[in-house]
């Protein structure tokens, strides 16, 4: 497919959700936030034991070739994929927002080195809605490196800390070298748009 001349097509073409507005210093926030998100990679890979990157805008819905969903680049697979170009043979990626990391997922398909877990809202109910789907395990070499835990509306807290407990059993399977986790928020049991 050709990309469209025209802006709005071109804003079709490369974003999944036409609520992610590009603004004057857009580029420079999303630059910025990736570089926060690396310099906390550097961190845990030269020792520190853990490191927190507070990044805004949100990564998780940038795809390799999309952005969407306020997300632009994609600060959790450029910090694994730095990880692994500096030494580490496998990173786990944890995400934990409400919404599904679909970005994520779609970068990290096909790989083995990688291995993501998502715990979310049910893509057929929220945002992204396409991808997130429990029967989603990767692709070619990647299969069986994607797990998915979508969840309806209403879904207890035992159910999502059950969820948490497989997902993080699958991710000491795995043995990684090291952990990223994508922190949203928006799970918390008051927020109106969670569980």
């Amino acid at each position: 497919t050709t990309c469209p001349a025209n802006i709005e097509g071109k804003i079709g073409y490369y974003g999944s959700s036409t609520e992610t507005a590009i603004s004057p210093g857009t580029w420079e926030a999303a630059y910025a936030g990736a570089q926060v998100a690396l310099t906390a990679a550097e961190r845990v890979r030269s020792g520190a034991p853990a490191a927190f990157a507070l990044c805004r805008p949100p990564g998780h819905h940038a795809a390799s070739d999309m952005f969407g969903g306020y997300c632009f680049l994609n600060n959790a697979a450029i910090a694994t994929q730095y990880l692994r170009d500096k030494g580490a043979a496998r990173v786990a990626i944890l995400d934990v927002d409400f919404h599904h990391g679909n970005g994520t997922q779609d970068i990290f398909d096909s790989r083995d080195d990688v291995l993501f877990v998502s715990l979310h809202g049910d893509p057929m109910e929220t945002f992204p809605y396409y991808l997130g789907h429990a029967t989603e395990t990767g692709s070619g070499a990647g299969e069986g490196y994607t797990l998915n835990f979508p969840m309806p509306p209403g879904t207890p807290y035992a159910v999502w800390r059950q969820s948490l407990a497989q997902g993080l059993a699958r991710i000491a399977d795995f043995a990684p070298d090291l952990l990223v986790v994508s922190l949203g928020v928006d799970a918390f049991e008051r927020d109106p748009i969670s569980f």
